[in-house]
């Protein structure tokens, strides 16, 4: 009988394959829920947001223009947490669009969109929503989700 080889990490782990590693997890997630997924939005959001403030420095104090709050945001998830690229959120009145080239999720994205299936959760809007809530107090929500080959845009639109 052969035994288990114990085998050791001889490279560096690679940021890229890690990254894929993840999305393909994420990708199953999405398959086994569907549209079921939807519930684990909020609590994800809140996780991240929490991060993004306790452990990296996100503040909402000082201001009360909602797009100089959203840019602070998007500074740690592009900057801090290295989450794509290049990113942007838009605040125009009500309507909010977050628009992230290369974000890590879009190898994930990508395979949804091949089997048909349309995103209805999106972590990093989820976060905003949760902190759109916190700094506002109005209400946030998701009603678009656009994967194309090197960009991810989101339009979100705040209730009340």
């Amino acid at each position: 009988m052969t035994e288990a080889k114990v085998v050791e990490r001889m490279n560096k782990r690679s940021e890229e394959m890690a990254t894929k590693v993840n999305n393909l997890i994420l990708y199953g997630i999405y398959k086994v829920l569907g549209a079921g997924a939807r519930g684990l939005g909020n609590s994800i959001g809140e996780e991240l947001l929490h991060a993004m403030m306790e452990e990296y420095g996100l503040s909402f104090e000082g201001s009360n223009d909602p797009q100089e709050l959203l840019n602070r945001f998007t500074e740690v998830m592009i900057n801090t947490f290295g989450f794509a690229e290049k990113g942007k959120i838009d605040v125009k009145g009500n309507k909010v669009t977050l628009k992230l080239d290369n974000p890590m999720d879009l190898y994930a994205l990508q395979l949804l969109a091949k089997k048909g299936m349309k995103p209805v959760l999106y972590p990093m809007a989820n976060a905003i929503a949760v902190a759109i809530k916190k700094f506002s107090g109005k209400n946030a929500l998701i009603k678009d989700i656009r994967v194309n080959e090197k960009h991810v845009e989101v339009d979100m639109l705040i209730l009340g």
